[in-house]
């Protein structure tokens, strides 16, 4: 039996009591496209938040935030940077579960809310979430955080426990954890983006997986920065995770070398996006470094494998 389910297997018969110690959130999900919104209250504004596991920090909207420029800074995605980022100290509250005296960053984020038509007031990254556990089901609309426990294993499911499909070891690429997975039996890494509504590749490794990608096109990419870029998008086959088959994976084939100059740790070869979450449901245990994974029922009869004829893609998460 893999280590951390002995661990956690233990600590079920506890649970009443590690959560009567623990701060426990359950903060409904708001879908616009394929980010992940939840509510929450940073100073004394509340509203919408990005759920971003790919930032390492909360960046707030300069539209709804001020802070001070102490010197010079950058924040940075996929198509670029972007320069003169303001810090400030805050305190946050999500569900309940509170963070005092936070250092945030300050950029401007309108690019984002003029694309998706909503007020977003920040995004929510990695470090935000150290010494919890995080629970994203999009099959329930909702993330579960539990701040707070001693043993470092899992408290969220109660009565609903189940054993998880796969439970993965993770490292950390700056606040954004990343883990092994195999397409065709060759190993990469990859890390855990929550705000990518695509899985992403590196454009070197495209010769490699070529025969596996179906439902090829351009399309134009926007991320932090307001920079636009045309790149391939497809959908990628034979992608494991653990012992599980994925199914075909949107995904966007780009130049990783920004975050990998930018952030420590290892040289990532892609981003798992939007398309795990929908496939599974997904807990992040920070303090003790793994994660673990149940499929979605409506994800179970879902093929493995497309042809190169166009399909339309039919797994949907209400």
């Amino acid at each position: 039996m893999h280590p951390t389910l002995q661990l956690l297997l233990c600590s079920y018969f506890c649970m009443a009591t590690q959560l009567a110690l623990a701060e426990h959130a359950i903060i409904p999900i708001k879908l616009i496209d394929k980010l992940i919104l939840i509510e929450g209250t940073v100073e004394d504004q509340t509203g919408y938040f990005i759920l971003d596991l790919g930032a390492s920090d909360i960046i707030l909207n300069s539209r709804y935030y001020k802070g001070r420029l102490e010197k010079p800074a950058e924040a940075f995605g996929i198509n670029g940077t972007v320069s003169a980022v303001e810090k400030t100290w805050a305190s946050a509250n999500f569900g309940g579960v509170q963070w005092k005296r936070y250092l945030t960053h300050i950029l401007s984020l309108k690019h984002l809310e003029k694309a998706k038509g909503v007020k977003i007031l920040g995004l929510v990254g990695g470090k935000f979430f150290r010494h919890c556990q995080l629970l994203i089901d999009l099959s329930k609309m909702e993330i579960e955080i539990v701040r707070g426990t001693t043993n470092g294993t899992y408290d969220l499911l109660g009565d609903q426990f189940s054993e998880p499909d796969a439970i993965i070891p993770f490292k950390y690429k700056g606040g954004m954890p990343w883990i092994e997975v195999r397409i065709a039996s060759t190993s990469f890494k990859f890390g855990l983006d929550t705000a990518s509504e695509f899985s992403l590749m590196d454009t070197k490794w495209l010769p490699l997986v070529e025969d596996l990608l179906f439902n090829r096109r351009q399309v134009i990419t926007r991320g932090i920065s307001a920079q636009t870029k045309s790149v391939l998008r497809g959908k990628l086959a034979q992608l494991e995770i653990g012992s599980l088959a994925c199914y075909p994976m949107s995904t966007l084939f780009t130049n990783m070398s920004i975050i990998n100059r930018n952030l420590a740790g290892a040289k990532l070869d892609g981003l798992l996006g939007f398309d795990l979450l929908r496939q599974f449901k997904v807990l992040v245990n920070y303090d003790h470094k793994d994660i673990m994974i149940w499929r979605h029922k409506l994800a179970k009869s879902y093929p493995l494998i497309l042809t190169q004829v166009k399909q339309k893609d039919v797994l949907r998460i209400k």
